[in-house]
């Protein structure tokens, strides 16, 4: 678990808008306690010039000032830094702004006259969500580095539609990205077919329906002015905590090529063993009966 300990404060730097000056010297001797820096602003269009020369972890801003108000601040504040956090300090007579900024997704405040300790838990929370954030990108992109990496064929479907196909996929059928291949998807039924349905309508729900054994898809491989089928075996699995499903797609000719290796070492081993000729003959038979397709 995250942890933003009170040494921690001594690593950031918070910008500070206030315009009142006995408010901004007693908060900003306050803060300079605790803190890396304290870089401290009259206005919002003071403050916003801040932000961009210096490297801000926090802004705590008064939301009414001249020049530029705290809101309108923070709204450019956040077009910069989506994620940068923000804290307002807020009279009980200035309800009408917080509709803005719950509209800007700011949801942290803090009420005037301000108690100091509360701006040192503020703080510690806001940085908490900040780096857990951060370490949620983080770990999405380790997830999808792996995706990216794994020579499986696999869809991610949520309800039913595709968000995530894998590039060797992809590759394999000819599209460019995602984009391409779902649209192919809309505009052509039988971009999928399932064998015990017509066309390929209604093939997602089929699976969704019958989970709970392989089939046999067939899927239009996407080459030059041409469709060439290719047939693969699809396992499918839903989770419901997440609303997602996962389709595992297995070459037919692999899966050919795995049942014969299976059948060919357990011959190599009956032959040390003096096979008769009629289980030899029948083992043969088995592997004839895969190349065929039975």
């Amino acid at each position: 678990m995250l942890d933003i300990t009170n040494e921690k404060f001594n690593e950031i730097t918070v910008l500070y808008v206030e315009d009142d000056a006995m408010t901004s010297e007693e908060i900003t001797y306050f803060l300079s306690k605790y803190v890396k820096e304290v870089i401290v602003a009259k206005n919002g269009q003071e403050g916003l010039e801040l932000f961009k020369k210096h490297s801000i972890d926090i802004v705590i801003t008064d939301i009414q000032m001249p020049c530029m108000n705290g809101l309108e601040m923070a709204e450019k504040i956040i077009e910069i830094s989506p994620s940068m956090p923000i804290v307002l300090t807020t009279a009980f007579t200035e309800t009408s702004y917080l509709v803005r900024a719950i509209e800007l997704g700011i949801d942290k405040y803090l009420l005037k006259p301000v108690n100091l300790n509360e701006i040192l838990a503020i703080i510690k929370k806001s940085l908490y969500i900040k780096n857990l954030h951060c370490e949620q990108s983080i770990y999405e992109d380790y997830i999808q580095f792996i995706l990216d990496n794994n020579s499986t064929f696999m869809f991610i479907m949520n309800s039913s539609n595709i968000e995530y196909v894998s590039k060797q996929f992809l590759s394999f059928l000819g599209y460019a990205n995602l984009e391409a291949f779902n649209n192919e998807l809309i505009q052509n039924e039988s971009l999928m077919q399932i064998d015990e349905l017509k066309l390929g309508k209604g093939w997602f729900d089929y699976l969704v329906h019958n989970q709970n054994k392989k089939h046999l898809l067939k899927v239009k491989k996407n080459s030059s002015d041409i469709f060439i089928y290719q047939e693969f075996y699809v396992t499918y699995k839903y989770f419901e905590s997440m609303d997602k499903s996962v389709l595992l797609f297995v070459d037919k000719n692999e899966d050919k090529l795995e049942k014969i290796s299976q059948i060919t070492s357990k011959l190599i081993d009956d032959l040390n063993n003096n096979i008769s000729n009629n289980e030899l003959m029948q083992k043969l038979k088995d592997i004839l009966e895969i190349t065929d397709g039975k």
